[in-house]
């Protein structure tokens, strides 16, 4: 059986240095729909009152950012007619930013925008104070989300010159505004044009070590190439979850824990979707659930299925995947330092990297152990076999 051997570092793994690093360029983003995260008033819906209650679990576990979707009157989430209501709204949306910042949280926001319309002048001015409204309310950034242009005829979009000053002007907008910064998901080609464009290869990957290796190196290439930061996510709202994608069952969720340790490894931002730190399997009713804060709060066709899945469960014991997640995270901002990735020589069906000369991450996607690479192992995504890492398993050495 081949073992592991360091190999010469490639020209796609060597990423730009930047000569004054934001807070946004190793961040963990916690991207939560407002409608399913936390509900204050027990009216069965999500709201701001109810992330704010939270922000304390999001310190716990954490993270660097809170990224919000579905928030009113963002273009991006419910309209709101009445004044009374969208005071409330605002003065919401105000005190948890606030409250946020004070958890030295930041706080994303999406901000839809109807493409097509854009070509107007006047349209583009309306999106300018829209930005500037956000930011003074205390947005720490947004990600734009096209609305009702994919919808739109092909003729009617802006031409690409045009685009190009859009993007221009989003992006000097927020820019008014010091250390906020612009994303977006960049599901086709990345125009290099935001501060922020996640790449959805690692949410769609099969748990196979060539093609987990062939997206890394791409997403490390095409970051270089276009002089950015390199994006990293697993899931989102409209895709399957993580565990299962890869499987269901316990094999989805060794394989999920898996994907988690090889993702934090990496340089760049990651932006982790609520739910996946507790490796929650997709709702057999195709539809979101709120948040498994406690067994109280599980709709009751999957009680038996996600009691020990909630988030009361989980902060209790030290092997769920809520433990792993923060244990991963507090590991990161220690261990995973530098810019550069090392690959290693490995047995067939594994792979392995050392970033920035220190951390090596692991994974066995073979269907037998295999002995781990040198080093003292700091984390694991499962039990170890002596001396050996299992199949579906991840790890990290020092």
């Amino acid at each position: 059986m081949a073992g592991w051997d360091i190999v010469r570092r490639s020209p796609d793994n060597h990423l730009p240095r930047s000569e004054a690093p934001s807070w946004w360029r190793d961040a963990i983003f916690y991207e939560a729909d407002l409608r399913w995260f936390a509900d204050s008033d027990g009216d069965g819906v999500g709201d701001l009152d109810g992330v704010r209650e939270r922000l304390g679990y999001l310190e716990l576990l954490g993270v660097d950012a809170l990224w919000l979707t579905s928030v009113p009157m963002t273009g991006a989430g419910p309209s709101v007619t009445d004044p009374h209501e969208a005071g409330a709204v605002l003065e919401s949306f105000e005190f948890l930013a606030e409250e946020a910042h004070d958890c030295d949280l930041r706080l994303m926001i999406d901000v839809g925008v109807d493409i097509a319309e854009l070509r107007q002048a006047r349209s583009r001015e309306e999106l300018a104070e829209t930005l500037r409204f956000w930011m003074e309310r205390g947005a720490d950034g947004v990600r734009i989300t096209p609305t009702a242009s994919h919808s739109a005829p092909e003729e009617s979009m802006p031409a690409a010159d045009a685009v190009t000053e859009i993007s221009d002007l989003i992006r000097s907008t927020v820019e008014e505004y010091p250390e906020r910064v612009v994303a977006a998901l960049a599901e086709k080609d990345r125009s290099g044009g935001w501060h922020l464009e996640f790449h959805p290869g690692m949410a769609d990957v099969t748990f196979d070590a060539e093609k987990l290796r062939e997206v890394i190196s791409h997403g490390l290439a095409e970051a270089e190439s276009l002089g950015t930061r390199p994006t990293w996510m697993t899931a989102d709202h409209g895709r399957p979850r993580q565990v299962t994608h890869h499987g269901g069952g316990d094999k989805g969720t060794a394989r999920a824990r898996a994907m988690a340790l090889v993702t934090l490894a990496l340089p760049g931002a990651v932006r982790v979707d609520s739910g996946e730190e507790l490796a929650l399997p997709d709702n057999p009713l195709s539809t979101r659930v709120p948040m498994p804060w406690e067994a109280a709060t599980v709709p009751p066709l999957l009680t038996e299925q996600w009691a020990r899945l909630t988030v009361e469960a989980q902060l209790e014991d030290p092997v769920s995947t809520l433990s792993l997640y923060r244990e991963a995270l507090e590991a990161r901002r220690t261990h995973a330092e530098g810019d550069t990735v090392e690959w290693y020589g490995a047995p067939a069906g594994c792979f392995a990297f050392r970033r920035g000369g220190s951390l090596v991450c692991a994974v066995n996607t073979s269907e037998e152990p295999v002995p781990l690479p040198p080093g003292e192992v700091l984390l694991s995504s499962g039990p170890l076999m002596q001396e050996h890492l299992p199949p579906d398993t991840a790890a990290w050495l020092v």
